[in-house]
């Protein structure tokens, strides 16, 4: 069975204002945190020494060795999802920039129950 929900570009771009919110406040903790780690300038640089040479975990060819300063792999890995989530959450923001930019208010649309959720409607009316 395949649910359609019927909303006016209006409604959408409300949902979308509400969505958007959300996600730039997700954003504004994630970007605070990153800030933080970029104002440790020894951890930052060790940082981007290491990621010139991808992890592969066990049975490298060959031995890399580190210094007693330099990040671990898994503050490495700590420092990657949120900067994946900060792309990810900026990439959300600016499709639905887009969605509101270029919706006309009047028209009306059918969408999907993935649609519907993705765009920010809520289970309230």
């Amino acid at each position: 069975m395949h649910i359609v929900f019927r909303k006016a570009g209006k409604e959408i771009k409300a949902a979308v204002t509400n969505r958007r919110a959300q996600l730039e406040q997700r954003l504004k903790h994630r970007n605070e945190a990153l800030d933080h780690f970029l104002n440790d300038t020894q951890k930052l640089r060790s940082y981007l020494i290491r990621s010139i040479r991808p992890d592969y975990g066990h049975g490298q060819s060959g031995y890399v060795l580190y210094g007693k300063d330099d990040i671990s792999s898994e503050e490495r890995q700590e420092i990657d999802q949120p900067c994946q989530r900060i792309f990810e959450i900026e990439q959300e923001l600016h499709r639905l920039a887009y969605i509101v930019t270029h919706l006309e208010d009047d028209t009306v649309f059918e969408l999907g129950f993935n649609d519907l959720i993705g765009y920010g409607f809520g289970a309230e009316k």
